[in-house]
């Protein structure tokens, strides 16, 4: 399957999620995603989780307290509903459906893929003046030197670390901050400058 496909089925499953609030829809979506993750590889399935369930712990929190309906447990002023329940847990299965159906799409296909993709697929709109096709060129070309990024990363971190001798939490935040952003603001504008540099260290 062509990536433009996988992005307008991406953004069809989302619309839908939006349309449809059925719990037992979604316990049917939850089972063919589970079904799909088991075909990916463990290295895939199991990256970014920490911060991702954070997040969906706060969402679900956040809808489930102090909503109108009846109550099932009360503690002082704090109110949880079954409305409360059943809005939180839509809310919640819905940004996890999302976040599912996007590392499914990012598995399957390599992320120059998709970001050259979204730039065919946005192509119409050069027409009202927008800069598409150089946005997504510029994005394609970052993601390339992610890879460069990163080693020059850890070498000025190192360099960095023992010029200044950070031991501390905070010094070492301050060595990377010094460095780091602009970095990613240098790969953004200029990203073909990394590739020059990786030529240079390969010959």
């Amino acid at each position: 399957m062509i990536p433009e496909i996988k992005i307008v089925l991406y953004v069809v499953f989302i619309v839908s999620l939006f349309i449809f609030e059925n719990l037992r829809l979604y316990a049917v979506i939850a089972a063919v995603l589970a079904l799909l993750f088991v075909r990916l590889p463990w290295k895939n399935i199991k990256s970014g989780w920490v911060p991702i369930s954070m997040f969906l712990t706060f969402t679900f929190i956040s809808n489930l307290l102090n909503r109108q309906g009846r109550i099932l447990y009360s503690v002082g002023t704090v109110l949880v509903t079954d409305e409360g329940v059943a809005a939180a847990s839509v809310r919640t299965l819905r940004v996890l459906f999302m976040i599912c159906g996007a590392k499914l799409l990012m598995a399957s296909s390599k992320p120059e893929e998709v970001v050259n993709a979204m730039g065919r697929l946005l192509g119409p709109f050069e027409r009202t003046g927008l800069p598409v096709k150089d946005f997504f060129h510029t994005m394609g070309l970052t993601l390339k030197c992610f890879p460069v990024l990163k080693d020059m990363a850890m070498e000025n971190y190192r360099t960095e670390a023992g010029r200044r001798n950070a031991g501390g939490f905070f010094e070492k935040a301050k060595v990377i901050s010094s460095f780091l952003l602009p970095m990613f603001i240098q790969s953004v504008r200029r990203p073909e400058l990394f590739f020059e540099k990786q030529k240079k260290d390969d010959g």
